[in-house]
């Protein structure tokens, strides 16, 4: 897996970092993200989640910018894509894949509670879902994620095939150690 730095944590605010024993006039430092300030709970805890799971997924390039994120899906199939940060501060993540006229970005949406492409009706709980969704249309303008060109490690490929063979919703079940089933969970998608 190839990554560049760790994605910010959404669940944790600015406030949280910073030490009780910097006097008052230090504590005004800016966040460390570009993202914007929440509405609520339930969106905080939707994009902490996603962000959670992107870190797993191997495809999430965090802040990487749209002309980098084009050069490296420019030689790779159609179909191709990667999750990276948005640099809108109104928008949280971007899909960027390589389509038949090239590598194209596309904006993805906080819709209420779920996610959402720039411009589609379809909305999604789970940011994987959509992810899903585009890779099953008919149309399959998603097919491959890009994880980059270093080979990936074995236990990531074995972590998706037991997703893929007994689907997320059984992992729980499985006659597994609980430190196996917490690795399973921590990427619970076989994408």
């Amino acid at each position: 897996m190839v990554h560049h730095d760790e994605p910010p944590d959404p669940s944790v605010s600015p406030q949280d970092t910073v030490s009780t024993d910097i006097p008052a006039a230090q504590t005004h430092l800016d966040p460390q993200t570009h993202f914007r300030p929440f509405r609520d709970v339930g969106e905080r805890s939707l994009v902490a989640s996603a962000t959670r799971f992107l870190g797993n997924s191997g495809f999430y390039w965090g802040p990487l910018d749209v002309e980098e994120a084009h050069a490296r899906l420019a030689s790779l199939p159609v179909g191709t894509f990667l999750i990276r940060d948005s640099m809108q501060t109104d928008v949280f993540f971007t899909l960027s894949y390589r389509s038949a006229d090239g590598p194209t970005s596309v904006r993805v949406l906080l819709k209420g509670r779920g996610f959402a492409l720039d411009g589609s009706k379809h909305a999604f709980p789970c940011l994987f879902e959509l992810l899903r969704f585009y890779m099953m249309s008919p149309k399959r303008s998603l097919k491959q994620p890009y994880r980059g060109s270093a080979p990936e490690k074995l236990q990531e490929l074995c972590r998706r095939a037991v997703v893929k063979t007994y689907g997320k919703e059984n992992l729980e079940k499985l006659p597994v150690s609980t430190v196996l089933k917490d690795f399973l969970q921590s990427y619970p998608f076989s994408i």
